[in-house]
């Protein structure tokens, strides 16, 4: 993933490369410039995205003998929720090296579906309504709407 850089007065390539936690021939081939070259204030650069944590989840990669029932059993999900997280079917196959999200620790979600009641939302999160509204200013109660609880 890649985002676009304006170059700001003093930056050179290896200042913006370092910024982006990258190299300066990774920056360069990006951008076909030669690594020496002067940078002018107000130019534009493709630089690879800075990853950053997610508060609420981690990226899981899949091991050889994984399977989805298996990973949702030993981190406390329910199963139908963790497909749903991770746009996965229960008839999908999952392969080594995938990256599916799982929650981290002390984090709750849960994924609406049709009819969802606030009350089935605080009773799947066992949470009350202050704390739940707190965290999720937001709340249609629409399927497949994403609602989170860190505790």
């Amino acid at each position: 993933m890649y985002t676009i850089y304006e170059v700001q007065k003093g930056d050179t390539l290896a200042s913006v490369a370092q910024k982006f936690n990258t190299t300066l021939d990774t920056l360069s081939s990006l951008n076909g410039i030669m690594a020496g070259s002067l940078l002018k204030t107000g130019d534009y650069l493709v630089v690879p995205k800075v990853k950053t944590e997610n508060p609420y989840f981690r990226e899981y990669v899949i091991k050889n003998g994984d399977n989805i029932y298996e990973i949702a059993r030993a981190n406390g999900i329910e199963l139908n929720q963790l497909l749903r997280l991770n746009g996965l079917n229960d008839s999908d196959i999952i392969y080594p090296n995938q990256l599916i999200m799982l929650p981290r620790k002390n984090v709750s979600f849960y994924i609406t579906e049709d009819d969802d009641t606030l009350g089935d939302v605080m009773r799947r999160l066992n949470v009350n309504a202050n704390d739940l509204v707190k965290q999720n200013p937001t709340i249609y109660l629409t399927n497949d709407q994403l609602i989170l609880y860190k505790k």
